[in-house]
């Protein structure tokens, strides 16, 4: 199954395809996953006979912490030491895979895929299981058409698709109704699968949706984390090249992603920029990747203290413990050529000072 959102309901993918041409080269593609989304038409209207009310009536339990940066860096790593929190809950590799049907299947279900999941992401060797944590914007994609990662499927739709549900969020009402309506259902069905916990979400694409968030979750708790631009310039690139040719229905200009990749970080950061204002005194944490890759307990011991989360010397030792087994964790290593300074230095310069990282 070539699609990320190969569990889709078919209405949301034909309303996609209406929009979007399929170039001739993947129509077998797309034939395979119209396909696949019919088969499990029933699945899915069970799952919705069944659960639907209870997913309507569930409540969030307090309002979620965000974990918020622009891809690549440092999220996925900040969410891996918050999920050892037994007190937190959240979005997990399974529920992102199977959304439509998870709760139905959550008895059966990992079993039947768990041998088919890669031990670790394509893009950087983190190791992922199918109780670990994962994007909602994975889910997103499998609930519903009103999400950005469609653009995983339609390139050329880059970036007016993505940026409708990210920068632009707020501006056309069907298109933030859906994507509001698609991601309380996400985070609901969380919520059951995680037996009534608190959650903790981790989208870089919510760096640039503060406002919206703060309108939904008016007592939210925001960590916003940063990095050198350099690397996150480096890895962005190095990650589409090896995530997007598997799912694609069109033709991928790499010229143009790699402008969307220059282009994207200016616009979300900037809006995350103007907006953090709007965040409550005391609901905010900013911290930089290489602090907390160096100093991790006491990093996350102050985002405890200051969002006022729990206790967290009931996690110390739980931390402690994953952290010793990273030991052997190797991370993508990066030489920056000087076409990755000259566009960093041209176009972000803007974060060197916001974020204070020293130019090349």
């Amino acid at each position: 199954m070539g699609s990320m959102s190969q569990f889709l309901p078919l209405p949301a993918a034909r309303r996609l395809l209406a929009e979007h041409s399929v170039d001739d080269r993947y129509l077998k593609r797309k034939k395979s996953w119209l396909t696949f989304l019919r088969i499990l038409g029933p699945l899915r209207g069970y799952e919705n006979l069944r659960w639907g009310a209870k997913i309507r009536k569930t409540k969030l339990v307090g309002d979620p912490i965000f974990l918020l940066g622009f891809g690549r860096s440092g999220t996925t790593h900040l969410h891996n030491l918050m999920w050892q929190d037994p007190q937190l809950g959240g979005v997990t590799n399974y529920q992102a895979a199977m959304h439509p049907i998870a709760l139905m299947g959550r008895n059966w279900l990992p079993k039947l895929f768990a041998s088919r999941l890669p031990a670790k992401r394509p893009m950087d060797n983190v190791a992922i299981s199918l109780d670990g944590p994962q994007e909602e914007e994975m889910a997103m994609i499998n609930a519903t058409e009103h999400a950005p990662l469609h653009v995983m499927n339609f390139p050329k739709a880059i970036p007016e698709l993505y940026d409708r549900y990210v920068v632009d969020l707020g501006k056309d009402p069907v298109a933030t109704e859906g994507w509001k309506k698609g991601y309380m259902e996400v985070l609901r069905k969380a919520t059951i699968l995680s037996g009534g916990k608190r959650l903790v979400l981790k989208t870089p694409p919510n760096t640039a949706r503060v406002k919206i968030l703060l309108d939904m979750f008016p007592d939210a708790r925001f960590v916003n984390i940063v990095r050198n631009p350099y690397p996150v310039y480096q890895s962005m690139r190095n990650m589409y090249r090896k995530t997007m040719p598997g799912a694609v229905l069109q033709e991928i200009s790499w010229d143009a992603i790699d402008e969307w990749t220059v282009t994207g970080y200016q616009k979300q950061m900037k809006k995350y920029l103007a907006e953090r204002d709007l965040i409550p005194e005391g609901h905010l944490v900013e911290i930089r990747y290489e602090d907390l890759d160096a100093e991790p307990i006491k990093n996350l011991e102050n985002i405890y203290k200051t969002l006022g989360i729990g206790d967290f010397e009931a996690v110390r030792p739980r931390l402690e413990s994953y952290l010793e087994g990273l030991g052997t964790y190797e991370k993508n290593k990066f030489e920056f050529p000087p076409d990755v300074i000259s566009t960093v230095n041209e176009n972000w310069g803007f974060a060197f000072d916001a974020f204070g990282y020293e130019r090349q």
